[in-house]
Formats: structure tokens, C-alpha cells, sequence
């Protein structure tokens, strides 16, 4: 076998066997491209009137704060394109996440949704199916296939700048999706390779999270915040106007267009702006600035053209991969070529089946099925394990989407106390799982911004450091009613604050939080079901030619005997 029956053998292979998966994995992704923009057409609190002014950053974090006044943000988000609204999320007390959006212009806040909607459910579905990590890996190994797919086909065609333009629709079914699945195929070829390459890279990502090593793709750490002035700074100080943040990062870096600015989320940790700075092609979290969040000095000073290679390789995939590098009319190139990519696996398997078959019956068709098809061996089992898979990943995708609207039960007040010069609330939160430990949160009381060092619980003679948010630190503490519990506040001059309560006798009971459909824009649910009826259909269409490709096999439609490429009448 000369190598260019090889190619031809293993590209229909691949598609024959791992096909109806690789092509559930780029149409999901097709879609993910432009899910964004399907949002901003289903959701009114998503759009505003863009006006020819800067965004007002404080007017948003202040409209945050006095909303959400036990939710302090971590983070504001720029509007992702044209006419859209600013975005931050925040946590609720019963657990949940909250997407709002906002004016960035006036800082009015415009509403509010689950984290679930259109864009979440393609990313989440695209990237693991709603599978967890198994999901993640078995994704990220589809960019394998697509590669090696993709080259076999280019290497075993001739002619192919000539293909690129033949369409031959007023001819039999056999040379339309021939000719259909040759032009798409071509006409996606880079795009195929760099959908591949980027997958490939994400599975090299999963491999280095896998043994806790995700850091080695990632730029060197930058400085933090000094720790030893921070005691200078007092008890409460005060966070700058979020708008001083946004000039003083601009100062020290005038290339840079913020796109996000994030706040302290941990004790002694800076203020952090991330944005684009004339290289769209590398995610925003490559250029960053941080700031010293009490006096504005700037800490460190980080530029996407000043990366080393892999790193800058971490932080271009995901542009690359999804295509919004370029604005909308990448996204919507992305997802014509998308399409592309998709119609091209499911018709490829067709053409290739009615090619290798043998196409004149003959007494010892049937017996010699098993070497004139070789590739039939194993492809009903590897196609029973596709379709067995994707009703798991049916099952998933329901629970996963139940989860985002799952409400936790609002956590019991135990105490509100005085330690030190701080006002701290103590809350208890009993999870409906009898092998988890129940929850206590020290919620700090008051609009100011609480400089310790550490605090923690002690109990039984163990002392448990609570993490989290400078706002409300959490951890597990086992207890009892009737036990006594000191917290232990360390400032940063190595003083002690320290306050004790007895846990009282009467405790919330465990109870199940409530799974429900998370609230979201309407029209969400009819784009799923539009996508997955498409999903469906295609795999139902792509079943039924095949079927037919099989039936046509044992029909003597041709004269010739032949059973490789290279032999069939080239008007294939």
C-alpha cells in the first residue's frame, strides 16, 4: 500500500470512528464564538448607547457596593464589544453567583442574571461537555484527530486550489457532497489547523494542572504588595476612587486600554488592571498593572511583548482558538468557518465509504468484506460508545445546568461581636452533606476595608485559619453546640485582637439546597433547544447516509472492481 492510500485510509477512519464526536465538539465551539453576541440580543440589560465619553469606574464599583453590600466585587469587566454593558460578578450569602451588568457610563446597575446563560452554557458545554475533567481531557484530545484529519486530507487531494472552487450541485448526490466536503474542507484548512493546534495546546494545559504545575506556563510571579508598610496604613483604611486606579495605571502604562480592574481579594494583595496594549492577539491578563491599593503607587508593570515564549503561546491560545482577537468580524468569520469545519467531518465519512467499497457485486462480496473494509472492524463499537457517551453527557449537561440555579439555604447568625477595632459577624452554614463540616464565616461589618494580617478560629485547643476574601473569610470548623470558639484577629505590627462566644445549643438542621432552572434572559432556553434540535438532526442525517452509503456498496451501480481512490473515475 503506497502512502497514499494510507492517508485516504486513516483520514476515513478517523472520521468513520471518532467523526460524530469531533463533530459535536466544533459546532458546540462554532456557536461559542458568537455566544456573547446571541446574549446581547436576548438580554436588554446587556445593551446600552455607547457615548463618546471615558467609562466612569467609580460610579460602577460605588453602584456595586451599595447594591450589594455584603457582596463586595472582586472585579469590573469592560463591555466586550459595541453597545454592550460593563460586567461584574458578585457572591451572594446563599452561594450564588450573580452576573450584573451595568452602565458604563453612569455606573447604574441595568441587572442582574444567574451566572448561566448562552455564552456560559457553549464555553461549558464546548470545553468538557458538562463532564468534569473526564470531559476536559477526552475535548482537548479531539485537537489530536482534527490534526492529523486535517493533514491526511490535504496531503492525499491533488489539485486542491483547483477544488477550492468546483461545486458541481446540478449533479448526482455522490458529487455534490463530494465536491461539498472537498470545498469546505479546503476553504477551513487553516482554520482546521489552528483549531487543532490551540486544542492540542489546552490538553498540554490540562496535563500541567494535572500535577499542580500550571504556574510553568505562566509568566514569573509579579511583586506584591509591600506587607511590612501596610501597618502605617491603620485599622481602616480606605480603597482610592476606582477611577484614580484607572489614571494612575494609564500614567505608568499609556499603551494600555483597561479592560478589567480588579480589587484586593486577600490581605496584602494589590490592585489589579489588565487590558490590551496593541497586541489583540493575547488575552487581557497579559498586560497588567498593580497597584498598591491604599497610596495608588504602582508595584509592577507586566507586557504582552515582553513574554517569553510560552507564556505568550498561554495567553494566545484562547483568542486564537475562539476568534475574538479581532472583533466582530473575527467572531463571524470563526463561525463560518466553523460551520465549514462541521459540515466537512459529517460529509467526509459518507464519501469515503462510497469510495473504498467494492462497486461491482460479485458472488465473494461478502467474504471479502473483511479485507476489502478493515476499517469496519471496531467502528460499531467505537460508534455504540460515541452515542452511550453523549447520553452521559445529556445527563450532565441538565445536572450541570440545575447547579448554576441551585440556592443554598441563608446561613444562621450566631453572634455579632466586637474584636479589636472591628465589627465581625459570625454565621453558621450546616451543608446537606452529613461527611462535610459546617461552614463558619466571620463577615466583617462597616464599608471600610479591614488591614490585618490573619485571622482565625480556635477550637479544642486547633487553631484554623479562615480564607477568603478580605471581606468575609471562610473555612471549615468542626464544632458542637455548646462549644467555645475564640477568633483571633493578627495585625500586621504582630498585635492580637481576640474574642470569644459559645456556640449555641439550637443549630440550623441540614438541609438540601433547592435545584432549580437558574433565572436568565428568556430566549436562552430557545437557543439551547435550537442548537441541540440541529445537534440531533445532524447526527440522525449523518446516521441515515451512511446507512445508505452501506446499502449503495451491494449494489451493482459501477463496472469497476476497483476498491482504492486512486483507481475510481477522477470525476469523484
Amino acid at each position: 500500500m503506497n502512502w497514499r492510500k494510507l492517508l485516504f485510509r486513516l483520514h476515513g477512519w478517523l472520521g468513520l470512528n471518532i467523526g460524530l464526536l469531533l463533530f459535536v465538539v466544533c459546532f458546540s465551539g462554532t456557536f461559542a464564538t458568537l455566544s456573547n453576541e446571541i446574549d446581547w440580543l436576548l438580554n436588554p440589560a446587556i445593551r446600552v448607547q455607547t457615548q463618546n465619553q471615558p467609562y466612569n469606574w467609580t460610579a460602577m464599583h460605588e453602584s456595586l457596593l451599595a447594591t450589594f453590600p455584603e457582596s463586595p466585587p472582586q472585579g469590573i469587566y469592560a463591555p466586550e464589544g459595541t453597545g454592550f454593558a460593563a460586567l461584574s460578578y458578585v457572591t451572594l450569602p446563599n452561594g450564588q453567583i450573580r452576573k450584573v451588568y451595568l452602565n458604563p457610563y453612569t455606573g447604574a446597575i441595568q441587572g442582574h442574571t444567574s451566572f448561566f446563560n448562552v455564552q456560559r452554557f457553549f464555553r461549558t458545554f464546548h470545553r468538557r461537555l458538562f463532564d468534569g475533567r473526564r470531559g476536559i481531557v477526552i475535548v482537548t484530545l479531539t485537537g489530536f484527530v482534527l490534526l492529523i484529519a486535517g493533514l491526511s486530507g490535504f496531503f492525499y487531494y491533488k489539485g486542491w486550489l483547483k477544488q477550492m472552487f468546483t461545486l458541481r450541485l446540478n449533479r448526482s448526490w455522490r458529487l455534490v457532497w463530494s465536491d461539498l466536503h472537498k470545498t469546505t474542507g479546503i476553504w477551513a484548512l487553516v482554520f482546521s489547523l489552528l483549531i487543532a493546534f490551540t486544542g492540542i495546546f489546552y490538553f498540554v494545559e490540562v496535563c500541567y494542572q494535572s500535577v499542580d504545575n500550571y504556574k510553568a506556563l505562566l509568566p514569573p510571579p509579579l511583586p506584591q504588595v509591600d506587607t511590612t508598610t501596610l501597618a502605617s496604613y491603620g485599622t481602616h483604611p480606605s480603597l482610592l476612587p476606582a477611577n484614580t486606579y484607572v489614571s494612575l495605571a494609564q500614567k505608568a502604562f499609556p499603551k494600555l486600554e483597561i479592560r478589567s480592574l480588579g480589587f484586593p481579594s486577600r490581605q496584602g494583595a494589590p490592585v489589579q488592571l489588565d487590558g490590551q496594549a496593541g497586541n489583540p492577539f493575547t488575552r487581557d491578563r497579559a498586560n497588567k498593572v498593580l497597584l498598591h491599593p491604599f497610596n495608588g503607587e504602582v508595584i509592577a508593570i507586566q507586557k504582552s511583548s515582553e513574554l517569553s515564549i510560552v507564556p505568550f503561546i498561554t495567553d494566545m491560545v484562547d483568542p486564537v482558538h475562539f476568534g475574538y482577537f479581532g472583533g466582530l468580524i473575527t467572531k463571524i468569520l470563526w463561525f463560518v468557518f466553523g460551520l465549514f469545519l462541521s459540515f466537512s467531518i459529517l460529509a467526509g465519512t459518507y464519501i469515503w465509504i462510497i469510495r473504498t467499497a467494492p462497486q461491482k457485486r460479485t458472488k465473494t462480496t461478502v467474504s471479502n468484506n473483511a479485507q476489502t473494509f478493515p476499517w469496519l472492524r471496531g467502528a460499531t463499537l467505537s460508534l455504540a460508545f460515541t452515542l452511550a457517551y453523549f447520553i452521559v453527557s445529556i445527563f450532565g449537561t441538565i445536572d450541570g445546568i440545575l447547579g448554576y440555579g441551585k440556592t443554598n439555604p441563608l446561613p444562621m447568625t450566631i453572634a455579632e461581636l466586637s474584636v479589636g477595632p472591628y465589627q465581625v459577624r459570625v454565621d453558621c452554614a450546616v451543608p446537606d452533606a452529613p461527611q462535610q463540616e459546617a461552614q463558619l464565616t466571620a463577615q466583617f461589618l462597616g464599608d471600610t476595608f479591614p488591614n490585618y494580617k490573619k485571622i482565625s478560629i480556635q477550637t479544642h485547643h486547633t487553631n484554623i485559619p479562615l480564607k477568603g476574601t478580605v471581606f468575609a473569610p471562610k473555612g471549615s470548623v468542626p464544632f458542637t453546640p455548646n462549644t467555645p470558639l475564640h477568633i483571633d484577629i493578627e495585625m500586621w505590627d504582630g498585635t492580637h485582637h481576640q474574642a470569644s462566644l459559645l456556640i449555641p445549643q439550637s443549630l440550623p438542621t441540614r438541609t438540601h439546597p433547592i435545584s432549580a432552572l437558574p433565572d436568565t434572559a428568556p430566549g436562552t432556553w430557545w437557543v439551547i433547544a435550537f442548537f441541540s434540535t440541529l445537534t440531533l438532526t445532524a447526527i440522525t442525517g449523518w446516521f441515515y447516509f451512511i446507512l445508505r452509503a452501506f446499502r449503495r456498496t451491494t449494489n451493482p451501480v459501477y463496472q469497476t472492481n476497483a476498491a482504492y481512490p486512486e483507481n475510481i473515475k477522477q470525476v469523484v
